[in-house]
């Protein structure tokens, strides 16, 4: 994964048409590399969640052109490799298990990002129907320890129709149910890379049966 952080760290400081299109080989050596680790986390993960087991490496992968058509950004390319390992494939909208590669900021999550709203209507639902049964989750030592939830575009207030003094009202505040956990660049250069993943990610199918529970009839 050396090659591929390399490639990235040089697109950062060279993004532009030109400069990719002169490299474009690099790019296309470096998705090769980025596909065979997704493979090898499908092939070991999809013993332990048979959802993923069908999947095909190049489609759990995110296309690296940016659409700027409505970005202040017009820089093209983005400056990460992207694979999402989802029942129903990348596009779905399910819960699934996410990798992300980017110079200094690599990381891998899990759970459901940016849920179409009937999705984040059940979810809060059945935390609030079932709060012990998450709560069970969330607390649990190896999870304490290893995730964290992303912030982005929390509630400010509770969302409507939800008391302010439900026990877990600071979960049903958040848009995205993402535990994560940061991936050092280091990683990235170890052999066991592939089995690090599929280790957090095993611990992260809880969670995300607890949001397939949620959602699984919509």
């Amino acid at each position: 994964m050396k090659e591929v952080l390399d490639f990235l760290q040089l697109l950062e400081q060279n993004n532009n048409r030109e400069w990719f299109n002169a490299h474009k080989a690099d790019y296309l050596h470096a998705r090769e590399q980025f596909e065979q680790l997704a493979g090898r986390v499908i092939a070991g993960l999809g013993q332990v969640d048979s959802s993923i087991s069908g999947l095909k490496p190049s489609d759990t992968i995110y296309r690296i052109y940016r659409d700027t058509r409505f970005a202040l950004d017009k820089t093209p390319y983005k400056n990460n490799l992207g694979s999402h390992l989802s029942r129903g494939g990348k596009s779905s909208g399910n819960e699934g298990y996410y990798i992300n590669i980017q110079p200094g900021n690599s990381f891998i999550s899990g759970g459901i990002y940016m849920a179409a709203p009937d999705k984040l209507k059940a979810i809060r639902k059945e935390i609030y129907l079932f709060p012990e049964d998450f709560r069970e989750l969330i607390e649990t030592p190896s999870f304490v320890k290893n995730f964290t939830f992303f912030q982005d575009d929390k509630l400010k207030r509770p969302p409507m129709g939800y008391p302010a003094d439900f026990p877990l009202i600071e979960y049903l505040k958040y848009k995205h149910f993402c535990p994560w956990v940061p991936m050092p660049d280091e990683w990235l250069n170890y052999p066991d890379l592939s089995e690090r993943i599929i280790q957090v990610f095993t611990m992260m199918k809880p969670f995300n049966d607890f949001i397939h529970r949620a959602i699984e009839d919509l």
